[in-house]
């Protein structure tokens, strides 16, 4: 039963290697056009045929054959480079038609004539070059074809004479015609397999572009969102404020207030203008990872600083036990945008008197950063879209304003970093973000 299933798993393992060399041979989709590659494998498929027609058409007597066949060889060997290497498909396949009409032409007198099987070989070349030229073409192929052979047939009948290739014997003659035929038949099986398969790689190659499509222009809308409303109503709150601080007389208890609230609403919009320049830099491909070995410590510092004077004002208490000694492979920048906006969000999302607690610890071969906070937790429904642009914007418990956008550029980041981001929910006792990223060694 071993034998059976080790023999089974040699072949298995055998064929995937050769479906990956002949897919290296002739192009991977992508890479080159659909007709591109039947083409390639036209030619791969030729070349290995014109290898067994060379002998055979000596052994049956027909030796000028024989010479057309090496010829043919070369032929196929000059058109794939021309084709596959050199990447000119087109001026390939305007060659291919011209050169092997003409070569079956020639043939065709040192093949026997109309009792050989040059005229088999002329629909299969005819099959193949009309699966893979382009369309303007379809109708001048067609017409040479058809010009050619009724051509050769017209000369054969007025001069019997030009046949100058005849078999040996009648044997020979079956045999040739049997060989050609399914040399011809497997060719036309191949193309036909393979520009199915050609056909349902670009199929799935134009669903995954579409798919793509649709969540650019999901992010398009969002960006778009977030540009007209979620800045468009913190920059009018500080007009508004400037307003009444020009045209009213204030008293000082007044004026303080209003300049917090000043103050907390351009915070919280310089927080989203942050996470939109991030992401847009992210998208536009001009931010990538710097990987060095960074302090987790040195980067929470200024953030808890930052932080605090709104943790003192909701009475949350923050704290933290983040060894100084802990060091990770990130990028610096990186990093503490996902720290800033991991525990912004638990800020604003943990009610007043609650407590938010950022530990780190070694979880080989990472370290896990952990933000843990008593709020309300995450419900269902947001659970599903939390890190992608299809998420809500919301409201703090002290109605700080987010924009979605954050979560899903610290997932980015994260994994830019070679990182994981997740979380734990639960509604009404609190949630836990966690952030896993390589140690330092």
């Amino acid at each position: 039963m071993s034998d059976y299933i080790g023999n089974n798993l040699k072949n298995y393992l055998l064929l995937n290697k050769l479906r990956s060399v002949f897919s290296a041979l002739v192009g991977k989709p992508g890479d080159a056009t659909v007709e591109s590659r039947i083409f390639n494998s036209i030619c791969v498929v030729g070349i290995a045929a014109m290898f067994y027609n060379i002998p055979f058409n000596y052994y049956i007597g027909l030796t000028e054959a024989s010479l057309i066949s090496l010829v043919l060889c070369f032929v196929f060997i000059f058109l794939y480079y021309l084709s596959r290497i050199k990447n000119r498909f087109y001026i390939s396949i305007t060659l291919a038609g011209i050169l092997l009409n003409t070569l079956l032409g020639i043939n065709y007198f040192f093949n026997a004539g109309v009792i050989g099987s040059s005229l088999l070989l002329f629909i299969l070349i005819y099959s193949l070059i009309a699966i893979t030229s382009p369309r303007r073409q379809q109708l001048f192929w067609f017409g040479l074809n058809l010009c050619v052979v009724f051509g050769l047939l017209t000369i054969e009948y007025f001069y019997p004479e030009s046949v100058v290739g005849h078999y040996s014997s009648r044997s020979n003659q079956i045999i040739d015609v049997a060989s050609t035929y399914l040399v011809g038949i497997v060719l036309i099986y191949l193309a036909t397999y393979f520009f199915r398969k050609a056909y349902k790689a670009e199929q799935r190659l134009v669903e995954e572009k579409s798919a793509m499509l649709e969540e650019l222009n999901a992010e398009k809308n969002k960006l778009f969102s977030i540009i007209s409303h979620d800045l468009r109503s913190p920059l009018a709150s500080v007009q508004h404020y400037l307003e009444i601080l020009g045209e009213t007389e204030v008293d000082d208890i007044q004026k303080r207030k209003i300049e917090a609230d000043l103050l907390h609403v351009v915070g919280n919009t310089q927080d989203m203008l942050n996470n939109l320049l991030g992401w847009s830099t992210s998208q536009m491909g001009g931010k990538k990872a710097s990987i060095t070995h960074v302090n987790i410590f040195s980067v929470l510092r200024p953030i808890l600083e930052i932080y605090k004077p709104l943790a003192i004002k909701k009475t949350i208490r923050l704290t933290h036990a983040v060894d100084e000694s802990l060091w990770v492979r990130a990028d610096h920048n990186m990093l503490e945008l996902i720290l800033r906006n991991l525990v912004g969000n638990a800020l604003k999302f943990t009610p007043f008197g609650g407590s938010i607690r950022i530990e780190a610890v070694k979880s080989k071969p990472d370290i896990r950063i952990e933000i843990k906070d008593n709020g309300d937790g995450i419900s269902d429904e947001d659970k599903a879209y939390l890190f992608s642009l299809k998420s809500r914007s919301t409201y703090g418990t002290n109605n700080e304003k987010g924009v979605g956008l954050g979560l899903f550029l610290c997932k980015e980041y994260a994994e830019e970093q070679n990182g994981k981001l997740w979380f734990e929910s639960e509604q009404g006792i609190g949630t836990s973000f966690f952030l896993a990223l390589p140690e330092a060694g």
